[in-house]
């Protein structure tokens, strides 16, 4: 009898059904539970962790803004420049009827112009391999026709890296784009939430309510973290769930400095974007006023050494160093130029202190 309950146990954690929604959704879209999410080896800024001795880090890349849209129309011009017609992606969009959908859509609610002009969505490897925007544009078009599937897909995908990392994991749901997965519910039924726990090793609970999926995580070793260029209610929606939160400085936005000194105030650390090369010197502190007389004086660190960003104090200033992504302008308003003295940001200055 205990040979007869070991075999079937053992069964049990070699073989874990995938619910006919999530299987069907994947099939249509060529996704796959492993690859949905994207680790360390296929992205340079989240491999860096582990040299740092960071909890492993998966990420989920769309393509951002209106850029859907622009890649399944060849006559298109998105704001956020047009490299490449995919029309794999256009044959997908006609398939699964997305084309109203689509029309309307933005995966970035919270961009600036200039945000759109330098987007690094096409920086690194996505500037060079079609395929990689391909990738993350059925990824895009998947979240878009059956987001509750979608997103009870990524729980089998963050389960399979938490698996496959031993122990705790970090997740970034917001790679390329400002998407609202994570104030999504989704129910998972007591079958599902005992074989992927077996499966998997995981402690999920069990809930006859839909859930968020961080509390689907939250007795597990899940990290959530995020850059957001939202406004301050928004950020705190995200820190609500448990979501550690950073705020990006969006220079061109006319309440860029309001903004900005708003999410500090609040305790959320700010992402402030630079035009330096990789070999220049970052700036010892960072100051920021408005125009109504508010001002803070932030100590700045690099946040191009490692993507996790909990390991960071609050209250700082992260510089990012300038990506150059194909087509993109990376002297647009969005960044903040590498000068000494004061310059004029929306609604406010900020100075950059050598």
């Amino acid at each position: 009898m205990r040979l007869f309950l070991y075999l079937m146990n053992l069964q049990l954690k070699t073989r874990l059904k995938t619910p006919n929604d999530i299987k069907k959704l994947f099939n249509d879209y060529q996704l796959s539970i492993s690859g949905v999410m994207t680790g360390a080896a296929s992205n340079a800024k989240i491999a860096k962790n582990a040299r740092a001795a960071m909890p492993p880090a998966v990420i989920l890349h769309h393509l951002p803004d209106k850029q859907i849209n622009a890649v399944i129309n060849s006559d298109n011009a998105a704001e956020t420049i047009n490299r490449q017609y995919i029309k794999e992606l256009a044959d997908l969009s006609k398939k699964f009827n997305l084309e109203s959908k689509l029309k309307n859509y933005t995966g970035c609610a919270f961009s600036s112009a200039g945000c759109r002009r330098s987007c690094l969505v096409y920086s690194g490897r996505s500037n060079i391999f079609k395929a990689v925007q391909y990738a993350r544009g059925r990824r895009t078009l998947a979240a878009i026709d059956r987001p509750r599937a979608y997103l009870r897909g990524l729980v089998y995908s963050i389960a399979h890296h938490y698996k496959k990392a031993g122990g705790a994991l970090s997740v970034r749901l917001k790679g390329t784009d400002e998407n609202n997965l994570h104030f999504l519910k989704i129910n998972l039924s007591i079958n599902e939430i005992n074989n992927i726990n077996r499966y998997y090793g995981l402690n999920i609970n069990y809930s006859d309510k839909p859930r968020y999926i961080s509390e689907i995580f939250k007795n597990d070793s899940i990290i959530w973290y995020e850059y957001s260029k939202a406004p301050i209610s928004y950020l705190n929606r995200l820190k609500a769930l448990g979501v550690d939160v950073t705020a990006s400085l969006v220079a061109d936005r006319i309440s860029a400095a309001h903004d900005a000194i708003t999410a500090v105030k609040f305790g959320y650390r700010l992402a402030v974007p630079v035009t330096l090369n990789n070999a220049d010197r970052i700036p010892r502190r960072v100051i920021i006023s408005d125009n109504t007389g508010r001002r803070v004086n932030l100590p700045a660190r690099s946040f191009d050494k490692y993507d996790y960003r909990p390991a960071d104090p609050q209250k700082c200033a992260g510089i990012l160093k300038a990506k150059k992504s194909a087509g993109g302008d990376i002297l647009s308003a969005f960044f903040v130029a590498d000068k000494i003295g004061r310059q004029h940001i929306g609604g406010g200055t900020i100075e950059l202190i050598y």
